[in-house]
């Protein structure tokens, strides 16, 4: 019997025999990927051996661009490469023998046409844009270093499908397929995989983003719900910023940019790879401005306001890669607008020192890729432009114009994949995000210690082959938000037809969602006062929604619908009771409150004409008018809800009132058909149509809870007699004091119940309002008119968006675009309440451009148009955007004798047409900017 160490020995011995013998039977594929005409090495290329059915090994290629691929099984296989920015190369046929190595060397070319470029945004994995189940822009690195910009807004302002609305010379925000708002967060903007709009208020302020011109490497852009990979919030689309890795892009680059509007803006961004396995980035820039000086707000804000811009911001990334098919990233990331002014749902704040940070470790093996990060945002002095200023120096908590926002998110994600075979390839994944709002009881308020969310998620995605010309996607997610009751399902369909490798046709179902964001569930914020000024009789309050909904009281039966009001403490209202006013019972305080200005609506001259004494009459009249006690019955009441745009108020009908139920996700069903391809040779086009369902729609702010006037129609007769008999009393002859009576009635009424035309009250004859028709919760209390959202019933819009390209001899094209949605305005007699919808984007809008590029003697320019058709806002402060036609021109120049040099100049809205591109924004006017570069 052998001993249990002899045993093993012979096993060992056994295994190790085998091991040789299998590794005898089986070859290699080694080489090296370089890139055609410059011979240079491609790092991070993909390299696979595959046979007719399958993929029999994979690996990336090294820094040098070296690659090799081991254990393979004797037979013949075709060498694929792939890699983002170039072209996919084959190398077919290559024989590989029983303990032989293959040597294959493969020059891969740079893609020349944006649909073949290599994208990852549209299925978080590499594939050229024209195979991509959805619509897909590119803005790559030549592009955006010749265009002189204030941020990335400004690159992709003429793409298809997408709005993009100037605040000013710095403010921006983009959404895709309108639905835009003042305080925007409807696309979804992503920096290297991680979120880049401000944590908790979740919305995209392009100049608090820390990374460089100078650093992008390309801007991807998928319209269309993206809810399959990337989760909550992508009902619309994607935005993907990519930056430069440090390993492909050594060296240092100095830029300086300057124009008219006192624009100067220096940018550094340097790069270095000390060792194959190590390497770093550095990258800043600073930028001063000031703002054109038409603005639409009043004086006082105006004063306020500081049209000094002033901002800085920059990244510093470290890059490890302990093996070719791995890697370790870390980035820091930090900007700082120091001025700045930016639109919020209840008017413009004046941005002081706001500064937002990111910080970030990434990782992959082979497929395998994971990543934590942190954004941070410290609103620093920022505080709303309000009619009356900060009494101090913001933040000051005791102050309701300051914004304290200390807010942070920590999201982690993790993504894996595999294929079998050369059909059918898996992704799969996990996401968690953490929001964790801070403002110190500012914008949140009452509701400070219980705002935190947690969002967890899971996917998986599925690409098959079915045939050579057809390609299926499949994708599956589900979510949970903590606070809402249930979890959501987001699925994806996809069918890709392709009949020549550069066309494709392609049909998709995309469901997407939109979670209430921290503002739509916890805001508590004072936003206003009525009247602007002298002793305020109420507030207007900005609430979230909290999860018992808000409910109106109907238990008053003398008032309009049975609703009941709150009355303000000078009218005699109790601030401290949760138990809504009758209002019948508020009559005689609202008449002795607001007698001094109906007396003074009395002109001295008819007082006069009716007695000598016109100052006792008056005071007799205040009198007698501050002891009425009309009924119900007597003297009527109206509902008018407060237009804050201008300060009238427009009637609604009691039935127009609807409780505010808890939030729910917006769902967005999406059907889509597009064509992208290459015709002739000399026609690039890219189609799509598209057909939305938006279900439990979450509106921008609006007033929910309307004022309650007296009816000057039923009020005047009333008057009128009572006056009458007042005037007999006092010695008058029954026809005098008749027709005096009749004099002075309707001026009172007027003046205590206000004077409708077509609906609408004028500034100076909005009447007294008595109280208001608020909610019954507690976050509700006291004599506020309410600012809140709510979800919509059922929107069904779609539309159009097209790109095409003709390229003409001697190195001229033609591009153009053009974007159509069938409605930009939803009225409230069709999504019912008491506000109106709009798309707040505009429903045409296309652009033309004349390019040109020589490469052989480094000159490149562009004369664009852009046409943009008017379209109403319904954005809590309301109007309408009127058509505007603008003219771009550009040209860049890179002297073939001076190596790494480039000099560009770019007008934005050439001819200087003065135009507003959202309501609550300023005139925007010409802009001129020139750019020196260098880089060594």
């Amino acid at each position: 019997m052998r001993s249990p160490s002899l045993r093993s020995l012979i096993t060992v011995l056994s295994m190790t025999l085998f091991a040789s013998t299998a590794l005898a039977q089986t070859g290699m594929i080694t080489g090296r990927v370089t890139e055609a005409g410059s011979g240079r090495g491609v790092t991070g290329a993909r390299v696979q051996a595959v046979t007719t059915l399958r993929s029999a090994g994979s690996v990336v290629t090294d820094e040098n661009g070296n690659y090799r691929i081991g254990a393979l099984p004797a037979g013949t296989y075709d060498v694929v490469v792939t890699r983002i920015g170039y072209r996919m190369a084959r190398n077919p046929s290559v024989s590989v023998g029983s303990g032989a190595t293959a040597e294959v060397n493969i020059a891969v070319n740079v893609i020349p046409s944006q649909l073949e470029m290599v994208i990852t945004t549209a299925a978080r994995a590499p594939q050229k844009v024209v195979d991509a189940p959805a619509s897909v822009s590119v803005v790559n690195e030549v592009e955006i270093n010749e265009r002189p910009s204030i941020n990335v807004t400004d690159h992709v302002a003429a793409l298809p499908g997408i709005d993009v609305a100037r605040g000013g010379l710095m403010q921006a925000n983009v959404v895709a397929r309108g639905f835009n708002n003042i305080f925007s967060g409807a696309m979804m903007t992503l920096t290297d995989n991680r979120f880049a709009f401000v944590p908790s208020l979740r919305v995209n302020i392009p100049y608090l983003q820390s990374q460089t011109n100078e650093d992008i490497e390309r801007i991807e852009v998928v319209l269309g719900p993206g809810a399959a990979l990337y989760g909550p919030n992508t009902p619309s689309g994607v935005m993907h910023v990519i930056t430069k890795s440090p390993f492909s892009s050594q060296g240092t680059t100095l830029t300086v940019d300057g124009g008219n509007r006192s624009v100067l803006r220096g940018a550094f961004r340097g790069a270095y790879a000390p060792s194959q396995k190590f390497a770093a980035k550095i990258s800043a820039d600073v930028f001063r401005g000031k703002e054109w000086p038409e603005f639409q707000h009043d004086t006082l804000e105006r004063v306020a306001r500081d049209t000094d811009l002033r901002r800085w911001g920059g990244e510093a990334r470290v890059d490890f890669r302990p093996t070719a098919a791995s890697e370790i990233i870390g980035t820091y990331g930090r900007a700082e607008a120091g001025s700045a002014v930016e639109p919020t749902g209840l008017g413009p704040a004046q941005v002081k020192d706001w500064v937002s940070q990111n910080f970030q470790l990434r990782g992959r093996i082979n497929r395998l890729f994971g990543q934590v990060f942190l954004n941070t945002s410290d609103a620093g002095g920022t505080f709303l432009l309000r009619t009356v200023r900060p009494t101090t120096k913001c933040p000051d908590v005791a102050d309701p114009a300051c914004i304290i926002d200390k807010s942070r998110q920590l999201a982690a994600q993790v993504q894996h994949g595999w294929d079998f075979g050369l059909r059918q390839r898996f992704l799969y994944g996990f996401d968690y995000i953490h929001t964790m709002p801070k403002t110190e009881g500012t914008i949140n308020g009452r509701n400070e210690d219980d705002d935190d969310i947690t969002e967890v998620g899971g996917y998986v995605h599925s690409v098959t082959q079915l045939t050579r010309m057809f390609e299926l996607t499949a994708a599956a997610r589900v979510d949970k938000h903590s606070r809402l009751e249930d979890p959501v399902f987001s699925p994806r369909l996809a069918l890709v037809f392709k009949p020549q490798e550069n066309q494709s046709l392609r049909v998709t179902y995309n469901r997407a969602f939109s979670t209430p964001s921290t503002n739509n569930l916890f805001l508590d914020l004072l936003a206003g006062r009525i009247p602007s000024s002298g002793t305020q009789l109420y507030g207007v309050r900005a609430l979230g929604v909290p999860e018992s909904g808000l409910t109106f009281a109907r238990s008053c039966a003398t008032g309009v619908g049975s609703l009941c009001m709150r009355v303000p403490v000078a009218f005699g209202g109790n601030p401290a009771t949760l138990v809504p006013a009758d209002a019948s019972l508020m009559y005689p305080a609202a008449f002795a409150v607001a007698r001094a200005g109906v007396v003074a609506s009395l002109t001295a001259s008819f007082t006069a004409a009716m007695v000598p004494n016109a100052a006792a009459v008056a005071t007799a009249v205040a009198n007698f008018l501050g002891s009425l006690r009309p009924s119900a019955a007597q003297a009527g009441t109206v509902l008018r809800v407060l237009q804050p745009e201008n300060g009238t108020f427009r009637d609604v009908a009691a039935t127009d009132l609807r409780d505010v139920a808890r939030l729910k996700p917006t769902i967005h069903n999406t059907i889509e058909a597009g064509y992208k391809g290459i015709l002739g040779d000399i026609l690039q086009l890219s189609v799509d149509v598209w057909h939305e369902h938006r279900k439990n729609f979450v509106g921008p702010l609006i007033i929910e809870t309307p004022n309650v006037f007296l009816d000057r129609t039923t009020l005047s007769p009333y008057l009128q007699a009572q006056l009458t008999g007042f005037l007999q009393l006092a010695g008058f002859p029954a026809a005098v004091a008749a027709a005096t009576a009749g004099q002075i009635a309707p001026s009172v009424a007027a003046g205590l119940g206000g004077i409708t035309t077509n609906g609408v009250t004028t500034a100076t004859t909005n009447g007294i309002p008595l109280g208001v028709v608020n909610f019954s919760e507690a976050l509700s209390a006291q004599s506020d008119v309410i600012v809140t959202y709510r979800n919509f019933g059922d929107l069904n819009v779609w539309g159009s968006d097209v790109g095409a390209e003709v390229l003409l001899p001697r190195g001229f094209s033609v591009y153009g675009t053009y974007s159509y949605v069938n409605k930009d305005f939803f009225p409230r007699s069709e999504v019912g309440g008491v506000q109106d919808i709009s798309l707040n984007a505009p429903a045409n809008k296309g652009s033309v451009s004349l390019r040109y590029r020589d490469e052989a003697k480094g000159v490149s320019g562009e004369l664009r148009g852009r046409h943009v058709a008017s379209f109403p806002v319904y954005s809590f402060i309301n109007g309408t955007i009127a058509t505007y036609n603008l003219v771009d021109a550009q040209v860049s120049v890179r002297p073939t004798f001076l190596n790494g040099v480039l000099w560009s100049l770019n007008a934005t809205n050439l001819l200087d047409k003065k135009h507003r591109e959202f309501v609550g924004g300023g005139a925007i006017g010409r802009l001129i900017m020139t750019r020196l570069q260098v880089t060594f």
